[in-house]
């Protein structure tokens, strides 16, 4: 039995008093009755009614405490040298009592009233320099697209869908307190992360007021706990990254096949370009330099590169300091075959840096001094181009005009790229030496310090605390670019045998090339931030009443220097919440926002912004006690609210200054007399002032259940409505004959509607003994509509946007490809910028005027590229010191546009392979044919090239995001990664979540090893 003494306990001979404080580690509430123990004797005390201790201990070393309190996990701390030692004790139930991150602030999960979605910074892990190419399924609410996958790019990702169109639809960003950008937070490891709080109703965000209408993100870092031995934890990986469906383009014997049909199928009886021998010289390959047949995505991008990443961290503390240290090093290389023909290698080779280093100290028991610094630093070279333009040029060229160079000959200093001329002098494009001859470096470095004093004043009254922060945040980039002009060459006309081209001649393409390298001048920008914060909190329990409050004065400072802009950009405001909840039953929360910004004049630039949520946990009552057994936690939760966006009309070039009335002197005027050679000039204006101006605003409502079953199954749900008004737009409903001219006044008046709703489940199993099982999901559907637009007055209805999706798709509505020349008589006049023949695109005519034009564009799809529907699944299993995991993720009600892959035309663009496999011929006119009659100019093929429900294609997929296999050792773990594995899709043509010329997503494999010490 253990032997309770007092903790007036007399110290024996060769021992020494520890003293201190048990706490809840959530809340920082007293343990009434914590057993505190010598281990491995049976002698202990128990914490007093405010939870403090004191305990006689052996001198000798290696004495640890056991710390145990019925519904907390056990805790052992070595004494070491300590005399004081106060420890925070964590629940067994991580349901009712985890700790849930809120806006400037925390909460017991059971209490929270607002919808927040919280993770662990781990589950966001991936075998990717990019922590936003993870969210997608994986965060419930949070709807998240790629858009390229170069190293290094960040994900597009909107809390519960896209519900303005007038500024920033993305949500606010927070580290540790402090805004942050997309940029940033793509560079900070999943390793640094504690938790990762999703904020998507008003209740949640009100306190941010008029920066929380598109929700808000709350990343904290983690830190080093009290009385704990140092820990170290290191991780490396190398990954093998090769691309996914990378588009297929025709070969060159194809190519001059198809461009003979495209002639004559468009002009009957002419010679065609290409003859039987020029094509057969090219498909047989006689000689790659007389008759090229150049495959250019082979040529200029590898099959695979290969990244690597370490990350090393160390954590501790004693009663006065802990301390939390990382360093993360990325290294990523790009795609690029890029040869080394000068003094650059320019293939994508990216070095990134990440520091965070989290000090806390504390002065006295009830002041403590937090340090926590983010320093991210980038050594970034490539090519002075984007690598869009680089894939886009796969297209412009195609396979047979001229090699991507020549062989060198003797005494040559430089290489022999190939070419051509499209007309007269100027050139056409050659991909290969684009992308060879130039150069980018760019060095960023990004230094995020707050220093934080955390105050108690609980020699007022209980509970009461506050803390000031001050934080300076400073950006800087410098780039360089080096690049040189290259020799064009071609095969001199006659200088070779058509049969036999063993030997040719060759001839520079006018005065292309010089022999030196340019550079220039170093490029420089930056910005800073400085945000100051004083909050106030008082947290305190009488009896069944649990009290709480919160009030925050913050005024943020934000100056760069891009575009040589002098004036900052400021935000202040006050905010509060204030909470109660009795027994844990019936639960009551009100925040508030009232900010501003200097964008609006004198008298409209603050707003109030407030919310209500209430909530009632029914497992608590009585009454419910049959079903604890099944039912450990049910929480019923709503809230109604309004918060704002203080970056209204940016997206649609809204001044920064909403109030200002602007002129340009002397730049309008008018010329008259008698020889008309007298011209007056006055003001011209640029822009009228905004009236009475505000802020967007968002009414968002929100109801949901938290369901815990079986101690082991947690279910979230949630349906949310959200009207967003005041949106800044021009008034495209007053005519131009106002006089208004170019400056077409502004005014709050846009108005969006969206809705929808999402759900969560995690399950977790312990099979046996040696065997469990997790099992995840998360679903988010979201709709949004378009509710006042202030459109002119269209003639036909099906012209407006008012009504429908903000991503809907518009265009024609094709009804298939013309048959015969009898059906076009039939039909409409297509006055689209060709004459229709055979084979064409036949659209509706909507308004029945007989004539095809854009009066009969309409809705074609209320989807569009960003999907309604975005979800995940997932499984892990864990036997014995095995663990295996498979991640899902897809998005649906989705459509895509096949856009920019027309060939031929006036530069002789290549040819995709599917629309060389499926194609309307005269030969085999099937009107299910992918692509319609072929044609080389615009003038021949314009109709064909309209947007149009013929183009149109389902974007869904499914994406088999992530498989790992792992094994533990006594200090550590070797895994195996594979992310990106397939894509299933009804879409075949290349990854249906990109355009066809952004870099493409990557098969990835990886290994990694992971040591604790």
């Amino acid at each position: 039995m253990l032997k309770v003494e007092k903790t007036t306990t007399t110290q024996q001979t060769k021992k020494r008093t520890i003293s201190g404080t048990v706490t809840d580690a959530s809340d920082g509430t007293p343990i009434i009755g914590a057993n505190i123990v010598v281990k491995g004797e049976n002698t202990g005390v128990i914490s007093d009614m405010d939870g403090n201790f004191s305990i006689s201990v052996p001198t000798k070393k290696g004495i640890t405490l056991e710390i145990t309190y019925i519904g907390y996990k056990k805790r052992e701390i070595p004494v070491e040298d300590l005399g004081v030692i106060n420890i925070k004790l964590e629940s067994d139930n991580e349901v009712l009592d985890e700790v849930v991150i809120v806006g400037s602030g925390t909460q017991k999960k059971v209490s929270v009233t607002g919808s927040i979605t919280s993770v662990k910074g781990l589950e966001l892990k991936a075998p990717s320099s990019s922590l936003t190419n993870s969210f997608a399924g994986k965060l419930a609410g949070v709807i998240a697209t790629t858009s390229s996958g170069e190293p290094g790019a960040a994900s597009e990702f909107y809390i519960r869908g896209i519900a303005t169109f007038g500024g920033r639809a993305t949500p606010l960003i927070m580290l540790d307190d402090v805004e942050i950008s997309t940029t940033d937070l793509n560079n900070i490891p999943a390793e640094t992360i504690e938790s990762f709080s999703i904020l998507k109703d008003a209740s949640a965000t009100a306190i941010y007021g008029a920066r929380g209408a598109n929700g808000v993100m709350l990343i904290t870092t983690k830190r080093g706990q009290e009385n704990s031995k140092a820990k170290i934890n290191i991780t490396v990986e190398n990954s093998f990254n090769s691309p996914m469906r990378f588009p297929k383009f025709a070969d060159g014997a194809t190519w001059m096949e198809m461009y003979n049909e495209a002639q004559l199928t468009r002009t009957p009886g002419i010679t065609p370009k290409y003859s039987q021998e020029q094509i057969d010289g090219t498909r047989s390959h006689i000689n790659p330099y007389v008759y090229p047949d150049v495959d250019w995505g082979s040529l200029i991008f590898r099959n695979m590169a290969i990244n690597q990443r370490a990350n090393v961290n160390l954590s501790g503390g004693g009663s006065k300091v802990t301390y939390y240290m990382s360093l993360n090093v990325n290294h990523d290389t790009g795609l690029l075959d890029s040869p080394k023909l000068y003094s650059w290698n320019n293939n994508i080779n990216n070095l990134r840096y990440n520091f965070q280093n989290n000090i806390s100290y504390k002065v006295t028991s009830s002041t403590k001094i937090d340090l926590n610094m983010n320093a991210q630093i980038g050594n970034l070279k490539g090519p002075n181009f984007s690598t869009s333009d680089l894939f886009a040029m796969t297209l412009a060229a195609n396979p047979i005009n001229f090699p991507a160079y020549y062989p060198q000959q003797e005494g040559d200093s430089h290489m022999r790229f190939g070419n051509s001329y499209i007309s007269g002098n100027n050139y056409r494009s050659n991909p290969y030496a684009y992308m060879s001859t130039s150069f980018k470096q760019s060095d960023e470095n990004t230094l995020n310090t707050t220093l934080k004093i955390n105050q108690k004043f609980d020699f007022i009254t209980k509970g009461l605390s506050a803390n000031a922060l001050v934080n300076f945040k400073n950006y800087s980039v410098t780039a360089y670019t080096r690049s040189i002009e290259p020799y064009y060459y071609r095969v001199a006309s006659g200088s070779y045998d058509p049969l036999n081209p063993t030997t040719y001649d060759l001839e520079r393409l006018g005065t292309s090339g010089t022999d030196y390298i340019s550079q220039g001048d170093i490029a420089k920008n930056s910005d800073r931030t400085i945000t100051l914060q004083f909050q106030l909190n008082y947290q305190r329990q009488f009896g069944l009443h649990n009290v709480g409050g919160m009030l925050m004065y913050m005024q943020r400072d934000y100056k760069e220097t891009y575009y040589n802009n002098p004036l900052p950009k400021r935000n202040q405001g006050f905010s509060g919440r204030f909470t109660y909840d009795y027994g844990q039953r019936y639960l009551f929360e009100f925040n508030f926002g009232y900010n501003g910004t200097e964008r609006l004049a004198k008298g409209n630039r603050f707003e109030f912004f407030p919310a209500a949520s209430l909530g009632w946990v029914i497992s608590n009552e009585p009454f419910f006690e049959p079903l604890k057994n099944t039912v450990d936690n049910m929480k019923i939760r709503a809230s109604l609210g309004l918060v704002g966006s203080d970056e209204t009309g940016l997206i649609a070039n809204s001044p920064h200054f909403l109030y200002i009335d602007s002129f340009s002197l002397g730049s309008v005027g008018f010329t008259t007399g008698e020889d008309w050679n007298t011209t007056k000039k006055g003001p011209f204006v640029n822009q009228y002032g905004v009236v009475n101006g505000g802020w967007e605003r968002s009414r968002k409502f929100d109801i949901g259940l938290d369901l815990n079953l079986f101690r082991n199954w947690n279910i979230t749900a949630d349906y949310f409505h959200e009207r967003r008004y005041n949106i800044l737009i021009h008034r495209e409903a007053w005519p131009e004959s106002l006089g208004y001219y170019t400056a077409k006044p502004w005014k709050n008046m846009g108005e969006v509607s969206n809705w929808g709703f999402e759900f969560s489940s995690n399950y977790h199993q312990q099979i046996t003994k040696d065997l469990s099982m997790d099992v995840r999901t998360n679903f988010t559907y979201t709709q949004n509509r378009y509710e006042n637009l202030d459109e002119p007055i269209y003639p036909y209805k099906w012209q407006t946007s008012t009504g429908h999706s903000l991503a809907a798709s518009y265009g024609y509505i094709a009804e298939g490809l013309f048959q015969s020349q009898e059906e076009i008589d039939n039909s409409p006049a297509q006055n689209l910028g060709s004459t229709p023949q055979p084979g064409d695109i036949k659209y509706r005519d909507l308004n029945g005027d007989g004539v095809i034009d854009s009066y009969d564009k309409a809705l074609i799809s209320e989807y569009g590229k960003t999907p309604r529907i975005q979800y995940g699944f997932g499984l892990n299993l864990t036997y014995k010191k095995f663990d295996f995991g498979v991640f899902f993720n897809g998005s649906a009600m989705r459509k895509i546009f096949v856009s920019g892959i027309h060939p031929f035309g006036e530069t002789d663009r290549n040819i995709f392979q599917f629309i060389a496999d499926d194609y309307w011929t005269e030969a085999n006119p099937n009107p299910n044919a992918k692509y319609p009659r072929l044609g080389l100019t615009n003038s021949s093929v314009a109709n064909n090239q309209q947007t149009s429900t013929y183009w149109m294609r389902n974007g869904n997929f499914l994406r088999f995001k992530t498989l790992e296999l792992g094994y533990r050792f006594k200090h550590g773990r070797v895994y195996l990664t594979g992310d990106n594995l397939a894509v299933f899709s009804p879409f075949k043509d290349w990854d249906p979540e990109l355009e066809w010329y952004k870099y493409p997503l990557q098969r990835t494999f990886n290994i990694g090893l992971q040591l604790n010490f």
